[in-house]
């Protein structure tokens, strides 16, 4: 990935040159999922690319430098066709393979696994789709490796009922008028899914492509965590509607929203043990100390190895989850839509349950790393705070407060989790 500074890390020397993705380095407390054969050799394949990224991670984020040059390699060794079926040039991964390799990715550099977010999210919509032209089109171009983002959320103040983003005929081609608020990762992509409001009023969803001149997206996004993302504005003048085919009413496919926050879960857990092992190669290289302590040296302090092996618990314990809640989502995938949707809603019930836990035991973790090095781990050059600042923003996202009621009106009354849900202003008035 060219000459990319290597990730400097509070230690001895003050810099680490430590690659946690290097085929020869010995596994890690979290271990590797088992893969299929293809998959074992991709993941071959990514290693050196995910070690790249991790090693430049902390000069992209000190030096806000975007991602295009890793997810252009990535690209390159195929890591977005990984859902894609083998015969149009993808790895045929399951659910519980993507995840796996999320929770890498989330490892190497969270801000890239969250910009693939609403890549991946269209992958399945696309093998959710009957077969037909639509799907096989769609899936020839993901195979070819081309990359869709995504631009669904619109102001604060926009209604919640109803997209102000439009889709209309103009001149016998449909075409998209509007602004979007929040566009994660669609800076690096080929295409964009928008959702519009069509003519008769139903709610539509189309592609555009991301070189229409009448497209613009901004680097906008100010928030304090996963800062790379190019979660930014977009503004849509007269920009054209790809193949004159749009899907209408509720347009996600059966298990979009269990499969949109397990990918949070799969992003954070990644961030987990990218921070406990930035913690532990520190402390084995530390050498500042105090009079008090409880060890000569940090890595023989009691104290100091205890804090480690919290926070290297909670990436085990984080990996964990993840790892469960794919198996009963990927279940659900693979059951389809029963009458009466049981599966998924299940499924959706236990990553809910999975949020309220893995948020704040990751949250915690990523306190106690400065608990455990001090002052100097407060040093901006040092980065350790984005892990803190980059759970916090991901977990910010669709309020787990809501689903955990959610979890809590099924064990008590048996209530079943609603169905898609909006966001947007009330129409009720305040006062």
């Amino acid at each position: 990935m060219g000459n990319r500074l290597k990730q400097p890390i509070v230690g001895r020397q003050g810099v680490s040159n430590v690659s946690y993705f290097d085929l020869d380095r010995p596994r890690s407390l979290w271990g590797d999922a088992p893969l299929s054969d293809g998959l074992e050799t991709a993941r071959s394949a990514f290693a050196p690319v995910l070690s790249a990224i991790e090693e430049a991670s902390l000069a992209a984020e000190l030096q806000r430098t975007l991602p295009f040059e890793p997810i252009a390699e990535l690209r390159q060794v195929r890591f977005p066709a990984l859902r894609v079926p083998e015969n149009y040039g993808g790895f045929g991964a399951s659910l519980v393979e993507l995840f796996e390799f999320i929770i890498a990715l989330g490892a190497a550099d969270s801000n890239v696994a969250q910009a693939l977010r609403a890549h991946f999210g269209f992958v399945e919509h696309v093998l959710s789709t009957p077969d037909g032209d639509y799907r096989r089109r769609w899936l020839d171009r993901l195979g070819r490796g081309d990359i869709a983002g995504a631009a669904a959320a619109e102001t604060p103040g926009a209604a919640r009922d109803r997209f102000e983003t439009v889709l209309s005929e103009k001149n016998g081609q449909w075409v998209i008028n509007g602004t979007k608020f929040f566009t994660t990762g669609s800076l690096y992509a080929d295409w964009l899914t928008v959702t519009a409001t069509a003519p008769d009023g139903r709610t539509a969803k189309c592609a555009a492509s991301r070189h229409d001149a009448g497209l613009e997206i901004l680097d906008d996004w100010d928030g304090i965590g996963q800062r790379l993302t190019a979660s930014g504005t977009a503004h849509f003048r007269d920009v054209q509607a790809q193949d004159n085919e749009h899907h209408y009413g509720n347009t996600e496919f059966p298990h979009s929203q269990g499969f949109f926050q397990l990918y949070h879960l799969a992003t954070t857990a990644g961030i987990a043990q990218a921070a406990a092992r930035n913690l532990s190669d520190a402390v084995a290289r530390r050498r500042r100390s105090f009079t008090h302590a409880a060890g000569e040296l940090p890595a023989s302090d009691p104290q100091i190895l205890e804090l480690v092996g919290r926070v290297s618990s909670a990436a085990h314990a984080a990996t964990a989850i993840v790892r469960q809640a794919a198996r009963t989502l990927q279940f659900a995938q693979q059951s389809g839509q029963d009458a009466d949707g049981l599966a998924i809603k299940r499924a959706e019930l236990e990553i809910y349950q999975a949020q309220e836990v893995v948020f704040p035991l990751t949250l915690d973790a990523a306190t106690l790393l400065f608990d455990a090095l001090g002052g100097t781990a407060t040093l901006r050059r040092a980065g350790l705070d984005r892990f803190w600042r980059n759970i916090r923003t991901i977990a910010c996202h669709n309020p787990r407060v809501y689903r955990t009621r959610i979890v809590g009106d099924y064990a008590v009354n048996g209530t079943l989790p609603p169905a898609q849900w909006r966001v947007g202003a009330s129409s009720v008035s305040g006062g």
